[in-house]
């Protein structure tokens, strides 16, 4: 995939500018796949979507009408985070030693960000009334969480993978330290593990969670959104 040459813009953002491309053409075709009826109700559709430039990020499955929803939700998502990293790209600053570790910092924010959003929808729709849409929910459900160990494993920095957990308190891989500006003193910084599992979002066997147990379902999610807050305001208080 070709990058075009854009003075006004950069890398990072032409990158963001084709991924938001793909998926306002991906959003339109499944809403018109979706609505358009059909003498086949098994009729099925191949999504095929590059989430980044690089080689592996290409996000592929395929999906019966009755998932175009959890399609959609999920490339809700994967748009709102193209668009914020785009943003980020164009008005911070990447140059330096300090403008690099502020930039790692609020991109870290920008993904935890967007996990706090798909958190508030699957509990949202741990509210919802399920009679006679338990399917299409739970679908949804697969989908954002499935969105979450998507984030975890790409969100990353010069190659860091930011989320798997090689910054975080206990690990063993990586450890990150950073300067402060002003004092000019060197400080450790941790980064938690966002993965669906280490939220709690997959069981220990490794299933998603389901609305079948719905005091569970709600208990985990507020949980993780919790976490993810908490992750949130700790993140910032190193920038601040």
């Amino acid at each position: 995939m070709k990058l075009n040459k854009n003075p006004n813009l950069s890398t990072d953002s032409e990158k963001e500018v084709i991924i938001q491309k793909q998926i306002n053409q991906l959003q339109k075709e499944i809403s018109d796949w979706a609505s358009k009826e059909s003498n086949q109700p098994e009729e099925k559709k191949r999504i095929l979507l590059r989430t980044n430039t690089e080689t592996n990020s290409i996000y592929h499955t395929i999906v019966e009408k009755t998932e175009a929803k959890a399609v959609e939700s999920k490339l809700k998502f994967i748009s709102l985070t193209s668009q914020k990293l785009k943003r980020l790209s164009e008005l911070e600053p990447n140059e330096t030693t300090f403008q690099k570790q502020t930039f790692m910092l609020k991109k870290v924010l920008v993904y935890l960000d967007i996990l706090y959003h798909i958190s508030k929808r699957l509990f949202v729709i741990s509210k919802s009334n399920l009679f006679g849409k338990q399917v299409e929910l739970q679908s949804e459900v697969d989908s954002l969480i499935h969105e979450v160990d998507r984030i975890a494993s790409q969100a990353e920095f010069n190659d860091m993978r930011l989320f798997a957990g090689d910054f975080a308190k206990d690990s063993r891989v990586a450890s990150l330290w950073m300067i402060h500006q002003s004092k000019g003193e060197l400080s450790r910084v941790w980064i938690a593990t966002m993965t669906s599992k280490s939220l709690g979002l997959t069981t220990v066997e490794g299933n998603y969670l389901t609305l079948s147990n719905a005091n569970l379902f709600q208990k985990n999610i507020e949980e993780a959104i919790n976490r993810i807050n908490e992750e949130r305001q700790r993140i910032q208080s190193v920038l601040d």
